[in-house]
């Protein structure tokens, strides 16, 4: 039964990065999902009586989620924190599932080539937009799948890059999975043109740094045939999207760094900072960044939303978690650690510019990498000692 869940999780870790292009009553794809791997997980753990036990990470953020939970009794608006608490204890029970059934490497990359496909899934959704002139940003000519906004879009399209990078490179790939991962670098430089995203540009270009790295793992001659394969793709991709407005956008990036405002985005933070002062330990309660600016906008960068709606109590939980993680990244394997280190810092861009630290997608990768440095762990302590090998007669 619980290769049946396993299943179901890459189902659901398949809907993560096109969940919001279909909704229903019960809210996107990927929370219908949640729901029915929640109960046969649940059904599982009663069928065997066993669970994996939680480990540093798991106590510290079901504590981050205990304060959020304590929020609405200080929130201007008890019934929105009331919601976001409900997102949160989600998020946790999102976090404990894939770390009770991700407890081997290969597990773990078949998880992140279930997230790639979906990533595809994405594109492809973005795509048929685009075909069918139905942008998001009509004046941008911004696309994405569904109702999804672009900016969210491009930063699970830039998540993609470090994932197809690694699996490509991986051992264990199958020449199928390495296909996938090498043709995912011209569809996603495909799929960040129609999103328009200046800052997944900038991400994905940190993933793009670390694929690099990755070649000199190759052989000359596989280094020359990636490098003049990957030179082809984008020479055909490139006249496709060049004409688009939305990759015109991207010609703007480092102006809009240095000189601009972030599209508007300083100006909350602003806010949201002198809101802070106001309310520096406990914060103004979650989901309540709205109320706190006079654009009625969401903060638009994970970290400033945690401080200001959180206070300083909820911000130390939140980054102890995410220190956490990074330990958890360094444990591991030369290659696996610096894969783990530029998803990170990946996620960590994108966070700067978007409200993403409720996401799926954030703890999808935060307990990946949590369960890779276990998993990784746990083997070396399971590797027979050589000094407990018998000798053999005339060994030197």
């Amino acid at each position: 039964m619980r290769r049946f869940v396993y299943w179901l999780s890459l189902v659901l870790i398949f809907t993560i990065p096109w969940e919001g292009a279909t909704r229903f009553g019960l809210g996107t794809i990927a929370t219908l999902m949640g729901l029915v791997v929640s109960a046969f997980w649940l059904a599982l753990i009663l069928f065997t009586g066993e669970v994996r036990r939680p480990n540093q990470f798991l106590v510290v953020l079901a504590i981050f989620v205990f304060w959020v939970a304590l929020s609405p009794l200080w929130s201007a608006d008890p019934r929105n924190s009331m919601g976001a608490m409900l997102r949160w204890v989600q998020t946790l029970i999102l976090a404990y599932i894939l770390w009770d059934l991700y407890r081997t490497r290969a597990e773990i990359l078949q998880g992140l080539q279930a997230f790639l496909i979906g990533t595809y899934a994405s594109i492809a959704g973005a795509s048929a937009n685009f075909l069918g002139s139905h942008a998001y940003y009509s004046h941008y000519q911004r696309f994405s799948p569904g109702s999804t906004n672009p900016d969210g879009y491009g930063f699970t399209v830039a998540l993609g890059v470090p994932i197809a990078c690694y699996l490509a490179a991986a051992p264990e790939s199958s020449r199928r999975t390495r296909i996938l991962a090498f043709a995912y670098i011209p569809v996603g430089f495909v799929g960040l043109a129609l999103s328009g995203t200046r800052t997944a540009s900038v991400a994905a270009v940190i993933g793009l740094l670390y694929g690099l790295a990755l070649l000199t793992r190759l052989r000359l001659a596989a280094r020359i045939v990636v490098v003049c394969l990957l030179g082809i793709a984008v020479f055909f991709v490139l006249p496709i999207v060049a004409p688009l407005k939305s990759f015109e956008r991207f010609t703007t990036t480092g102006t809009e760094i240095t000189q601009g405002d972030l599209n508007g985005r300083t100006k909350q933070w602003e806010q949201g900072f002198q809101s802070f002062e106001q309310h520096p330990f406990t914060g103004v309660g979650a989901d309540q960044y709205r109320t706190i600016n006079t654009l009625d906008k969401v903060a638009h960068n994970s970290y400033v939303s945690v401080l200001v709606e959180l206070g300083l109590i909820g911000f130390v939980l939140f980054a102890t978690v995410l220190w956490i993680v990074f330990k958890h990244a360094l444990i591991q394997p030369k290659w696996d650690k610096w894969f783990w280190i530029t998803q990170l810092l990946v996620w960590a861009i994108g966070a700067s510019t978007l409200t993403y630290e409720h996401r799926k997608a954030t703890w999808f990768f935060m307990t990946m990498c949590v369960a890779a440095g276990a998993a990784y762990a746990e083997a070396r302590s399971t590797a027979p000692d050589p000094l407990d090998e018998p000798l053999l007669v005339g060994a030197r």
